[in-house]
């Protein structure tokens, strides 16, 4: 019997069951609708289309690492303006209804699975259907240059029937229907970073996007093994800290392309990789010295291995035996 694939070819088939049991609010009320709103976005516009009676809107909202994942409806047709986004990338898709949309001056009708991007700087306008309900991603700025290594725009059509995207959809439909999965990102820095990541990269894989001019940065130093060294000392003291990209080129005082090549030269090797050797020797310090309630699996996940056979495959290549025979031993 063939394998079964995820291919939702209607908003229906994407269901966010987990977000539904994380209600932000329900309201009756426009202002305190825009006001709650606000909190967790920015500052918009709400102006209804056609107030015959005032409708209940609702907010479900969670948080993954550097990405806010959301449902909003407002129960009567709508108008949103937001004058400009403010330090994030804004997804948008309806789960049920429509929206007109006009994003960075480019009009879009917003239906189903036909989404829209709009880049930091960007005004966004829609008009909302009465009965529309928009699935929201807020993706941070800083936290998404640091996965794609400069700064970005994402295309603004944001179609997610396109074969290059069910993989990124299908990951985030996971993660909205799998508690136990869900519970391991909020118990787990390193688990939720990891997860950021992978979202992170199957929307690069999927979306269309440009380069941007990147700022300019100020350097510490302008040697190549200088930065390496700085980094590797940084990322010692934080092994088993979330860290992204960014934050260890932050700290190296480069560029983040920078310090790539500067460890392609100096290690033969990219940072991450160099990180994920720090965080095996935290695992092995770790298993050698067990609390009570230790285990494997518990070492793996806040050393930021999500896949337990890949963690076990890695730490016996370095350490010639199994995690769970170092346990044992220190039993």
């Amino acid at each position: 019997m063939p394998s079964q694939t995820f291919r939702p070819a209607t908003p229906a088939a994407f269901e966010p069951a987990l977000l539904r049991a994380r209600r932000l609010f329900e309201s009756d009320d426009l202002e305190d609708t825009r006001e709650r709103i606000s909190r967790v976005m920015q500052p918009h516009g709400l102006q209804p289309i056609a107030r015959a009676h005032g409708g209940r809107a609702h907010m479900d909202y969670l948080s993954v690492g550097g990405i806010g994942i959301g449902t909003i409806a407002f129960g009567e047709a709508m108008r949103v303006d937001v004058e400009h986004v403010q330090d994030y990338h804004l997804l948008m898709f309806c789960l049920r209804g429509q929206a007109d949309t006009l994003v960075g001056g480019q009009a879009l009708q917003t239906h189903g699975l036909q989404g829209l991007a709009c880049a930091p700087g960007e005004r966004f306008l829609a008009a909302l259907s009465a009965d529309a309900e928009q699935l929201v991603l807020r993706l941070d700025r800083r936290m998404l240059e640091a996965h794609a290594g400069r700064p970005i725009r994402f295309d603004t059509a944001f179609d997610l029937r396109r074969p290059a995207l069910q993989a990124w959809l299908q990951q985030l439909h996971l993660l909205l229907n799998a508690e136990a999965m869900l519970a391991a990102v909020h118990a787990h820095p390193l688990v939720a970073l990891e997860m950021e990541r992978l979202l992170v990269q199957l929307l690069l894989a999927g979306q269309p996007w440009q380069e941007l001019p990147a700022a300019p940065m100020l350097r510490k130093g302008q040697g190549g093994r200088a930065c390496v060294r700085r980094a590797e000392a940084y990322m010692r003291a934080h092994a088993d800290a979330p860290l992204r990209m960014a934050d260890i080129a932050e700290a190296a005082g480069v560029p983040v392309r920078t310090l790539q090549e500067a460890f392609q030269q100096a290690r033969d090797c990219s940072p991450m990789q160099y990180l994920r050797e720090l965080r095996l020797d935290v695992a092995h310090r770790r298993l050698r010295e067990p609390q009570a309630d230790t285990t494997v699996a518990t070492v793996a996940l806040d050393c930021g291995f999500t896949h337990l056979g890949r963690f076990a495959q890695a730490y016996a290549q370095r350490f010639g035996e199994a995690p769970s025979a170092t346990l044992r031993q220190a039993g």
